[in-house]
């Protein structure tokens, strides 16, 4: 969920080292992290396809896999019976070679919207039923919406996530709202899926997303879909700031703006 920061400061990234000795592995680690590199490269697989491809024995496999799904790191379909990395596992949409492309043909724009309009701007991917943070560029404010790349919201809530949802293929939409009351994050959250498919019509009638305190209280976004060659979305842009401060309904030049960057985005995210 955003939250509003007064300082923001990015996390190094480890430099790699040298391995040590394999007497100080824990080996429970080295299944796991074998165990997640191989979920990570297939979308969903099974207890029985895990085990025979990481070479780890089915019942350590089953016991690795029940804790990751305590911690939400994996999920598991019922009628299929594999398993999947859910949209919270550390870095997975980061991870994928169609984001990083996304990211790279994002970031000029990026930080051409925020240098102009001063507010903070994201990138999002839908991953599952969530919105993943691609990337993120900081507004200058001392007050300002903070997230990071990594980080994931719901997508039936937020700006970026209708975007996406509004210009997914068929059924995607439906299939994350579901038929029952959703969720109430804020008091001014819609709930009802009927209501939420609603506004997503109206999303890809005028071609964005406002959403004001709905994902978070005192945050307001404004969200236009990144759309490839068949209209459909592959990621989304938004500009957000406190609502206090930020209240782009009427703001014609920032809606040009970010359209016009969405619609680059795409176009370069696929050359």
């Amino acid at each position: 969920m955003k939250q509003i920061c007064h300082t923001h400061s990015s996390v190094p990234r480890p430099k790699a080292a040298s391995g040590p000795p394999s007497r100080y592995l824990v080996p429970v680690v080295v299944s796991t992290f074998r165990l997640l590199d191989r979920l990570s490269s297939h979308t969903s697989a099974s207890l029985h396809d895990l085990s025979v491809s990481t070479g780890i024995p089915k019942s350590t496999v089953f016991r690795l896999l029940a804790t990751l799904q305590h911690l939400d790191i994996v999920k598991r379909d019922e009628p299929t019976k594999a398993y999947r990395l859910s949209a919270k596992s550390p870095g997975q949409a980061l991870a994928l070679p169609s984001t990083e492309a996304l990211r790279r043909a994002a970031l000029p724009f990026m930080l051409e919207l925020r240098n102009e309009f001063g507010e903070t701007v994201n990138l999002g991917h839908l991953m599952h039923d969530r919105v993943v943070y691609i990337e993120v560029v900081p507004s200058e404010f001392a007050l300002r919406l903070s997230e990071r790349p990594g980080a994931s919201v719901e997508a039936y809530c937020t700006a970026l996530g209708r975007s996406i949802l509004a210009f997914s293929p068929e059924g995607v939409a439906e299939s994350v709202l579901g038929k029952k009351m959703l969720p109430r994050i804020t008091e001014h959250t819609l709930v009802d899926p009927k209501e939420i498919l609603a506004e997503l019509g109206r999303i890809r009638t005028q071609g964005y997303a406002i959403e004001s305190e709905e994902g978070a209280l005192q945050a307001t976004c404004i969200g236009a879909p990144v759309l490839d060659d068949e209209n459909l979305a592959i990621g989304a842009l938004s500009v957000s700031g406190p609502t206090y401060r930020f209240q782009p309904h009427h703001n014609q030049k920032l809606l040009k703006a970010l359209r016009r960057a969405a619609r680059e985005i795409g176009r370069l995210a696929q050359s």
